[in-house]
């Protein structure tokens, strides 16, 4: 009788302690902290800092994560690349930041310490602001084609001018157009001017610069005021709402469809139940009618792509931007 009280004992032990891993496992799950976090690598008030607060309030208001607290946090320098470092160093799969194409553009212009996109993880692709291409209401070009005529008929008739500096999508979307119209690139370029934002479509305003290519909403405003025109978006097709009676490039006769993507990256190592982790809350936020309409009120166009997906498109991205700097000469080979 002694015998099977001792068995019995030591069984409700097995079962204790089996119980109790179990729920050391449960514990153990991603995530492991009450934080997370998501950094704009910019200043408050850009276009990264304004993407994830937009996606913070969305998950908070939603209850999406409600055993963690989402935070966002600003950490900016060298076009995002100290904030990228910042995970790169840390490895910790509760911090993420927002990324652009300066994830491989930095360090494809020669950055020192700018990281590779086989230094970080990709885990999604969320919005993406069309380029629109500007000119003074004035102006006498009113298309696309019309106005690279004139740039290829002679290189200094028409200036163009980008901001904050060369090498970014602005550029590059100017200089892709310029190759698919049959522009020697090289030539091109040295035409294009380099100015700060504030100054991009002022300047265009007051007679300095004869054209610009630059984030289609930052132009709206001044199309609405009859300040300048619009002869084209990089869009694949036209915009509903507020742009829908402007063409795209690529409807008249130029095949270029060239995006501004914003997304999020991690720290490099991550396990495949921490990006899943990370997609699942992204997914959850931007399928709510919240999301969709912070999309409308910012002119912001649905670009989702997961983790394997976006590093997809990096991987065809950079043959494109690294073929365009070099034929530039942004870049030696």
């Amino acid at each position: 009788m002694k015998r099977i009280i001792i068995l019995g004992l030591v069984l409700v032990m097995v079962l204790s302690l089996t119980v109790g891993c179990g729920s050391s496992d449960e514990e153990a799950a991603f995530p492991t902290e009450q934080t997370v976090e998501i950094i704009a690598p910019a200043s408050p008030g850009g276009g990264w800092d304004s993407t994830a607060r937009a996606l913070q309030k969305v998950i908070k208001e939603n209850d999406l994560a409600p055993d963690v607290n989402v935070v966002v946090t600003n950490l900016p320098g060298g076009k995002g690349s100290v904030a990228w470092n910042g995970l790169i160093d840390e490895k910790n799969a509760h911090k993420v930041a927002m990324d652009s194409s300066y994830i491989y553009l930095n360090n494809m212009l020669g950055m020192e310490d700018a990281p590779t996109i086989n230094d970080i993880t990709p885990i999604a692709t969320l919005t993406n602001e069309w380029i629109g291409v500007f000119v003074d209401i004035d102006s006498p070009y009113n298309s696309i084609t019309e106005l690279f005529e004139a740039a290829k008929e002679d290189p200094d008739a028409v200036q163009f001018v980008v901001a904050p500096g060369k090498g970014n999508d602005d550029h590059l979307a100017t200089l892709t157009v310029a190759k698919e119209f049959g522009l020697d690139v090289a030539e091109f370029d040295k035409n294009i001017v380099a100015t700060s934002t504030s100054e991009i479509l002022t300047g265009i305003m007051g007679g300095f610069y004869d054209a610009c290519f630059t984030g289609a909403l930052e132009g709206l405003e001044f199309v609405e005021a009859g300040k300048v025109k619009c002869l084209g978006i990089t869009a694949n097709e036209r915009y509903e709402g507020k742009f829908s009676d402007i063409p795209t490039i690529k409807e008249q006769g130029i095949d270029v469809v060239f995006p501004h993507w914003r997304g999020i990256l991690g720290p490099p190592d991550m396990t495949q139940e921490e990006i899943q982790w990370w997609e699942d809350l992204i997914e959850s936020a931007i399928a709510t009618d919240d999301w969709k309409e912070i999309l409308d009120n910012n002119e912001w166009v649905n670009y989702y792509r997961n983790s394997a997906d976006t590093k997809a498109m990096w991987e065809e991205e950079i043959k494109l931007y690294e073929e365009l700097v070099v034929e530039s000469g942004l870049k030696s080979e």
